[in-house]
């Protein structure tokens, strides 16, 4: 190595270490250099671009340059870069360039850019480019051509450039975005997706911060609140949740934890025209990177309807319950599958059973008719879910059978059957044990009377007895 690149190498390496810079002088007095040798030199680094020349107050002072070669940038760039000097001559280009042009450097380099046959340099208009770029300096487009059998999108920037040499130029930098704008186009679809599906659904949907205050909702909760969607700055949910339903809201907000994000309530919401409604809400968290809740997103159905609906179909059970748990006949009712759906009072009363006792129609007719084989209990059953008649459903149909109660008594019960549209069976039980008995012995008392001597005398005499007991 001569001792000219010696001592640039020198200055080089000290630059490199002082950051802030250094002047000629303290250049010149570090290394004992002649302070003219030691401009001259800095002069040639100065021009091949190696160091910064920075003018504070009268002092130059000058520091190890950062830049990047241009062979380096055209070496490690993910974008395709061509460099064209005035005369419209391709001066370098880097690999993907020569990728996306479809040739190599030999062909390339030195060639009049209008004599490269490529869709992308036509759609340049290279010769107009340049009267452009000499008015207006740097100049952008964006377009499409195809490449491969594919379209291709690219953002071209045309750089006036002045290089090493001093000659004059122009760099193009050229970055393909179809990837970019394909992403951008499905994500402009599905967010139109979404937000149709947003807008058309039958739920109301909110986002609100935990606070309360609104960020987002739908068509359908704009209007029943009364506030344009893109008006809602302000706006605070809270404003709508009836007052008896806020502390459950608020309470439920707390157990949104990241790991557990959604929770579910019933509250009632008031609209803009103070009517209030009843919504099934259910809630998701949203959170920023460290965990913390930032928003709420909510969507709520209306089930004001269904709880209407709800409420009558509990108040008709109440009174269903009370005629039935009051009435003085035995009921029960029976499912398809034979199960006991329910029992009154009176069958309590009456049999000695309680539902607990006989869960099924099976144990029922075990207890209610001991003697009777399984085979013939069966049978018994089949009989009574029959309608000989050919009755349509919710007519009833009687059939009296002698009835075993819990405490061994027998008891003739006539069963009056009526199927339900569901094909549930409603069974009212009289008890004909009283009639059939007093028939019984007024027949008995009919023949003995018939047969006896002194028939005034006797039927005087019998009917002072004692009357006949319900029950032995």
């Amino acid at each position: 190595m001569d001792t000219r690149q010696e001592t640039i190498k020198k200055i080089k390496s000290l630059l490199r270490f002082h950051r802030n810079g250094l002047t000629i002088t303290d250049i010149a007095e570090k290394l004992r250099l002649n302070r003219n040798s030691t401009a001259k030199y800095l002069e040639i680094l100065l021009i091949s671009g190696e160091v910064n020349l920075n003018n504070i107050g009268p002092a130059k002072v000058y520091t190890y340059s950062q830049k990047m070669p241009v062979s380096a940038m055209l070496k490690f760039s993910a974008d395709f870069i061509l460099l064209i000097d005035n005369e419209m001559h391709i001066l370098d280009a880097n690999e993907n360039a020569l990728s996306i042009l479809g040739t190599t450097r030999e062909n390339l380099i030195g060639k009049p850019i209008d004599t490269i046959t490529s869709p992308l340099i036509a759609r340049l208009d290279i010769a107009h480019v340049f009267e452009e770029i000499s008015s207006k300096g740097e100049v952008q487009r964006e377009f499409s051509v195809p490449l491969q059998d594919e379209d291709h999108h690219f953002r071209i920037r045309l750089i006036p450039t002045v290089f090493d040499t001093m000659d004059e130029g122009i760099t193009i930098i050229g970055e393909d975005i179809t990837k970019q704008i394909q992403f951008e186009e499905s994500l402009m679809i599905s967010e139109t997706r979404y937000r149709a599906i947003v807008q058309d659904l039958t739920y109301v949907i909110c986002r609100w911060r935990p606070e309360g205050e609104i960020t987002f909702i739908n068509d359908l909760f704009s209007r029943f609140i009364g506030i344009p969607c893109n008006n809602i700055a302000g706006t605070s949910l809270f404003t709508y949740i009836v007052p008896e339903d806020l502390p459950l809201l608020k309470e439920k907000i707390t157990r949104l934890l990241r790991g557990q994000p959604t929770v579910s309530l019933e509250i009632r919401l008031t609209d803009n025209r103070g009517t209030i409604r009843w919504y099934q809400w259910n809630i998701r968290g949203i959170y920023d990177h460290n965990g913390a809740l930032v928003e709420c997103q909510s969507v709520g159905r209306d089930i004001n309807t269904e709880r209407e609906q709800a409420q009558k179909i509990r108040e008709s059970e109440e009174r269903f319950h009370m005629i039935t748990d009051h009435s003085p006949f035995p009921i029960s009712i029976v499912d398809r599958s034979g199960n006991f759906l329910y029992v009154n009072n009176a069958f309590s009363r009456l049999f000695g059973y309680t539902r607990e006792d006989i869960p099924t129609e099976k144990d029922w007719f075990e207890k209610a008719f001991p003697d009777m084989s399984a085979r013939e209990c069966h049978e018994c059953m089949h009989t009574l879910k029959q309608d000989p008649s050919g009755s349509a459903p919710h007519v009833a149909v009687p059939a009296i059978l002698p009835v075993t109660c819990k405490d061994g008594f027998v008891r003739q019960v006539n069963f009056y059957r009526t199927t339900l549209q569901n094909g549930e069976q409603f069974i009212v039980c009289e008890d004909l044990t009283p009639k059939k008995e007093a028939e019984r012995l007024h027949t008995m008392l009919a023949s003995i009377v018939n047969t006896s001597d002194d028939a005034p005398s006797l039927y005087r005499s019998l009917n002072k007895s004692v009357p006949l007991r319900d029950k032995p």
